[in-house]
């Protein structure tokens, strides 16, 4: 079994003492993003984690915590964003020196063929523009060159949320034209570096500069890792290359405030007056009497629906 955390919140940043504190106990309670009285009961014990995949823009407070997890016997990997955005696009993530120091402080401990890299999303505007995303994707891959083999990226894609963004032109689709212009750049710097870019569910076809579209959690490093993994029923979204994983975040529960960010759904103020507990068995609120507590760990050759 493969484990996300995750897609909808920033665990590593956020919530890295109440995930420590559900490994130690080998389970987690996780709501249903869909059906909210249902929740279930993921098993994160070593011997059925194949991985605990880390997903963050903000890895540091996991660092105290990896040898632990290698004492116990978890296989661990990360994926660090690292952007060229400021405060603007992204109000509540730390200082980019802070995080690509960390990001090549925990490839050392657990091995660069572990660490991915997430440039992402990709932003076209007035003042983001392909110059601007060439210079930068430069000078972060000549930070973390020798630190990872592998970097991700996707353009930012239009959702309800971002309605408002895309009205007042901070944020625009990406045209094919301009897809290729960013494909052309970054592949040739990505090369220079000894990094293999790819790109994440996207509709852009830019394979004629080498790079293939793989899933984030993708089937091509779980063989090489040789870690088991399953094919999905179905896709997590449209487009989506990755293999079957279960996420155990909960949306709503990030602080990094990114503009273009889909999985914080609530106001700013009603987020922060939320009060978390590392000892909880779910990462945000409780369990009520209307709940319905199901067991869908995912067991090997089992054909449970991953949520």
């Amino acid at each position: 079994m493969i484990i996300c955390a995750s897609r909808r919140t920033d665990i590593p940043a956020f919530h890295s003492e109440w995930l420590m504190n559900r490994i130690r106990e080998g389970y987690a309670l996780v709501r249903n993003p869909v059906a909210k009285n249902v929740i279930h009961t993921v098993d994160l014990s070593p011997k059925n984690v194949d991985l605990l995949l880390l997903m963050t823009k903000d890895p540091r407070p996991m660092i105290p915590f990896i040898d632990e997890l290698k004492e116990m016997g978890v296989s661990i990997g990360f994926q660090v964003t690292v952007t060229p955005y400021g405060r603007d696009i992204e109000p509540g993530v730390p200082d980019k020196a802070d995080i690509t120091e960390a990001f090549r402080t925990i490839s050392g401990m657990i091995g660069k063929d572990r660490m991915v890299w997430r440039y992402d999303p990709v932003i076209l505007n007035g003042k983001f523009d392909v110059r601007y995303h060439q210079r930068k994707f430069s000078t972060l891959c000549g930070e973390l060159a020798g630190y990872t083999d592998r970097c991700i990226f996707s353009f930012v894609e239009a959702h309800d949320k971002l309605k408002r963004l895309y009205d007042a032109g901070i944020l625009r689709n990406i045209s094919k034209e301009e897809s290729k212009d960013v494909g052309r750049a970054l592949s040739d710097i990505a090369t220079e570096h000894g990094i293999e870019l790819s790109l994440c569910c996207s509709e852009h076809d830019l394979s004629e500069y080498g790079i293939q579209k793989r899933g984030c959690v993708g089937r091509e490093q779980m063989i090489s890792l040789g870690i088991p993994f399953e094919e999905p029923q179905a896709p997590l979204r449209e487009r989506c290359l990755c293999v079957r994983n279960v996420d155990i975040g909960e949306y709503d529960t990030c602080g990094h405030d990114c503009i273009y960010c889909y999985a914080n759904r609530s106001t700013d103020s009603a987020r922060k007056h939320k009060i978390y507990d590392p000892d909880s068995r779910i990462l945000f609120g409780e369990v009520r009497a209307s709940d319905v507590i199901v067991d869908p760990a995912p067991r090997k050759n089992s054909k449970i629906t991953d949520f």
